[in-house]
């Protein structure tokens, strides 16, 4: 995990240390997992790690047995003890001599731990109440809330947009405003705090403070693909400027920091530069002068809370979270565009200033689950705000995958790929992500070989990862390599699990093709965690969300043009405009064996709405067929 700031602390404090690197090498065999290109391993142990210290986090450290069974876990260890925590050196010796002196009962222990684990990671097969599930969730996060600063719970505050575009379902299907609100309000303090990188465009991945304004500065490219759908759905419901321009931001920084000459996207930048966290980012007023001069200095820092005194370490964030920009706007004689305008401006000149700085890291490996996230955060963003330039290099990255991280030998698909190599199997959220970002691609272009790409790898994902006997997809296929456990999980954390999204893919795919078994399939994967998702909904709020699809039914909408492209990508664009998560948009060719049932209407176009098994008669008049539709959401009952 390169950009994880107390894994470099503790790999320079411990083991690139001589002393802990000989004791290792002689009484230890040392192995470095990254929990990015082996989450099966990371996952494992993880839970352990909680189950036996009521705590987790990253780095993770684990002493096992030869057989993988461990013995010992904990966190971060610095070399000697302090901060209250025990030194590895003592660590190691302590664990050494007890391996020497009792070798067998630490054995049978760690055995029998595993053992007594085992139940974490298995399915929790139940029936319960959807719909109270649903209500529960949304009660949750109402109880979480920060009606302050948005997010939930204190600090630190993560974005976790899973939440965010549950709310925005729940809204839409309950007419409850203040689950908008919680949206809005969250959505809001991200965009303005500090989490929000102002100069350089993207978002680092949490908020060390409850306000947004600190970051733990690493950028991860989840996050900033996660953000691009939260804040283009609230764009689809709300119509605010200003969370499209805000996407526009995000998606510049990745097309030039991010993106890979094959045009598939890099993992993650680092936090740290020149041995401190965050120097690359922070400001203070002398610098600003410096890049753009005084005069636009003094206005530029009076918007982004630049000051003297800073906000972390004697430097600054920047942000806006207490700055009014409408009032601002008027205070300098400026409309708000215009005041946009000139802030982009300067910041164009502080970045290309920034460039002189010693940049972090990048990580540079491609992962195919991230890389799905960003093809799907892409495709959505290009047909919301009509730029087929998103949607091009959301097929340019899709192609990238199917290039670099498929085996030719069998079609087997790869999690990995760095620097002109390809590896390791992939994993069901690699599958899931693919299918979810085909199913974008198709909504987004309405072409069918994005359709049967999706339908291609649910395939896969099914043949490789399904429990058949339990029912849930686990986290790692029938080949890959045999572990003290086999996860599998619902849970929601940094990114949705596999399974959540896998259900919400079920939905959309059974919408669009009508076809049976991923309703039937859809069942199973439910069933399988029924016990999870009535004790703690919560937790798994994409699994909710799909529920909620679920309860209020589909619209599928197909579009009739006589094969005429303009018309149809005008319907394209006037579908996506609006807030429709009930609904997906087909053509006849989506449904071959149905085509008969959708005959065009003369020489125009026109749009069937099909709700709850039954389709309107046929609308030339496509524009307020779209309108009614949003305009008539349907109900939670």
């Amino acid at each position: 995990m390169s950009t994880c700031h107390w894994c470099h602390v503790m790999a320079h404090e411990s083991f690139e240390d001589e002393q802990v690197a000989a004791y290792l090498n002689e009484y230890y065999v040392a192995v470095k997992v990254d929990r990015e290109e082996r989450p099966d391993i990371d996952h494992i142990y993880m839970m352990y790690c909680q189950a036996i210290t009521g705590e987790g986090g990253w780095p993770l450290t684990v002493i096992m047995t030869p057989d993988g069974h461990p013995f010992f876990a904990g966190t971060y260890f610095p070399k000697h003890a302090r901060y209250g925590r025990p030194g590895l050196l003592d660590i190691l010796k302590g664990l050494r001599e007890k391996w020497d002196q009792d070798r067998d009962r630490l054995v049978a222990a760690s055995a029998d731990m595993t053992r007594r684990i085992q139940p974490i990671f298995q399915s929790t097969p139940g029936v319960f109440d959807e719909v109270k599930a649903i209500h529960q969730a949304a009660e949750h996060l109402g109880r979480t809330f920060d009606p302050h600063y948005g997010g939930f719970g204190d600090a630190p505050k993560f974005p976790s947009f899973h939440q965010l575009l549950f709310l925005l379902r729940y809204h839409r299907f309950t007419g409850e405003n203040d689950a908008l609100l919680m949206v809005q309000r969250t959505l809001d303090g991200i965009m303005r705090g500090g989490i929000s990188d102002h100069v350089g465009g993207g978002l680092a991945r949490y908020s060390t403070d409850a306000y947004w304004t600190v970051p733990h500065f690493e950028k991860m490219l989840y996050d900033n693909a996660l953000a691009v759908i939260a804040f283009t759905e609230a764009y689809q419901q709300t119509g605010a400027a200003a969370y499209e321009r805000y996407v526009r931001r995000i998606l510049e920084y990745v097309d030039r920091e991010m993106t890979s000459p094959e045009g598939a996207f890099y993992a993650a930048q680092d936090a740290d530069s020149e041995g401190q966290e965050g120097r690359f980012y922070v400001w203070r007023p002398d610098d600003v002068a410096a890049a753009i001069g005084e005069r636009e200095a003094q206005r530029y820092c009076r918007f982004y809370d630049i000051t003297e005194e800073g906000n972390f370490e004697g430097y600054n964030v920047p942000n806006y979270t207490n700055t009014d920009v409408a009032e601002f706007a008027a205070a300098e004689g400026m409309e708000v565009d215009a005041l946009w305008a000139w802030l982009d401006e300067q910041s164009e000149r502080l970045y290309e200033w920034r460039k002189h700085r010693v940049p972090p890291g990048t990580d540079d490996k491609m992962l195919t689950a991230w890389n799905a996230l960003m093809i799907a955060a892409l495709a959505k963003a290009g047909a919301v705000y009509g730029e087929e330039g998103y949607v091009r290099t959301a097929v340019r990255a899709a192609r990238a995958v199917e290039e670099l991280l498929v085996r030719r030998e069998d079609g087997r698909l790869l999690a990995r790929y760095r620097d002109g190599e390809a590896g390791i199997p992939a994993y069901a959220d690699d599958h899931a992500y693919l299918v979810w970002a085909y199913i974008e691609l198709y909504q987004s272009t309405q072409d069918v070989f994005y359709l049967s790409r999706a339908i291609h790898w649910q395939k896969r994902l099914d043949e490789l990862f399904w429990d058949e006997e339990e029912g849930g997809y686990f986290l790692a296929g029938t080949d890959a390599e045999s572990l003290i456990a086999k996860p599998k999980s619902v849970y929601d954390g940094a990114t949705p699990s596999a399974n959540s999204v896998t259900a919400y893919n079920l939905i959309r795919l059974y919408a669009i093709t009508g076809v049976a078994a991923y309703a039937e399939r859809l069942e199973d994967v439910i069933d399988a965690f029924g016990l999870s998702l009535e004790a703690a909904p919560m937790e798994s709020l994409f699994m909710v969300l799909a529920l909620l699809l679920r309860q209020v039914g589909n619209a599928e909408v197909v579009a009739v043009t006589g094969g005429d492209t303009r018309t149809l990508s005008a319907m394209v664009s006037a579908f996506h405009r609006s807030y429709l998560p009930e609904a997906v948009l087909l053509t006849p060719e989506a449904r071959p064996e149905e085509r008969d049932n959708y005959p065009p209407v003369g020489d125009g176009a026109a749009l069937y709405v099909c709700r709850n098994f039954k389709c309107d008669r046929p609308d030339t008049d496509w524009l307020r067929a779209i309108e009614q539709l949003a305009l008539a959401p349907p109900r939670l009952t």
